[in-house]
Order: C-alpha cells, then structure tokens, then sequence
C-alpha cells in the first residue's frame, strides 16, 4: 500500500507519541509551530468514519474527549478545533488544534487552514508539550 500515514506508522518517533493501541495512534504534528497541535490517526487503512468497524467508533469519542481534556488541562486554549479532510493524505485522521489568545484572529474559525506551515514547532518545546500532555493522560482512564 502506498498510503503515508499506513507507512510512516513504523517510523514515528517515540518522542512524538501521545498515545497508541490497536486502533488509534496520536501524534503531536510538525506541520506548523502551534504547541499542542496534536494528530489523532486510524492505525488501519480506511477514509471516514463510515468505513471504521465497531471496535473503532466506540474507542474513538472516548480517546478523542480526554485528550481534548487533557489539552485544555496543559495549555487553557479558549477552544479546541477539530477537523479531517484526507484529501492530501486520503487516510482517517483528525486535527486537534488549540486556540489560544496568542492565535492571530486571521487564523481563528476556519482561519486556521490558512496557518502558515513554517516555521516549524522547535523540537525541544514539542517534545515538553508531548510530555505534558502524557502526564494529563495518565490521570484518566483510556479506552
């Protein structure tokens, strides 16, 4: 399979994950500089949740919601977008990003597709928010 998100599964680094199981995997992205930005992907290959299998959809809510607390536990956004769109990567994953006062109102509402992808989230503050944002999870309970 040629899919990116299917290959690059093996090839995450360690410091990068939030959580894995069986089905899901979270990452913090490197798309952009905003902390917190975090990658919620299906581990198998599918485009929607139409396609997911029951195991799935009833682990999804529950991981997707502590890890929006565990979000507003570390940073405080004032809200948390949520969004998937596959068509670069047509593959199930979910944006969780946090918007805080520091957004600029340009990229705020649907704005934030418009966030410029350079500079980069420096290594070393993404790698204190990935362990953050652990320490949160570890307080609830996971599907």
């Amino acid at each position: 399979m040629s899919c990116k998100l299917c290959l690059d599964q093996n090839n995450i680094n360690d410091t990068d994950i939030i959580y894995s199981d069986e089905y899901w995997l979270v990452k913090h992205s490197q798309e952009t500089n905003i902390l917190g930005y975090l990658i919620l992907q299906s581990k198998r290959h599918f485009l929607d949740l139409s396609e997911a299998n029951q195991k799935e959809l009833s682990t999804y809510g529950p991981l997707l919601g502590k890890l929006m607390s565990a979000l507003k536990k570390t940073i405080s956004p004032n809200r948390i977008y949520t969004f998937t769109l596959a068509e670069v990567v047509p593959h199930f994953h979910v944006h969780i990003i946090p918007a805080t006062l520091s957004l600029p109102k340009a990229f705020r509402g649907r704005g934030i597709v418009n966030y410029p992808l350079e500079p980069k989230v420096s290594t070393a503050l993404k790698e204190n928010m990935v362990a953050s944002i652990l320490r949160k999870l570890k307080t609830q309970e996971l599907p």
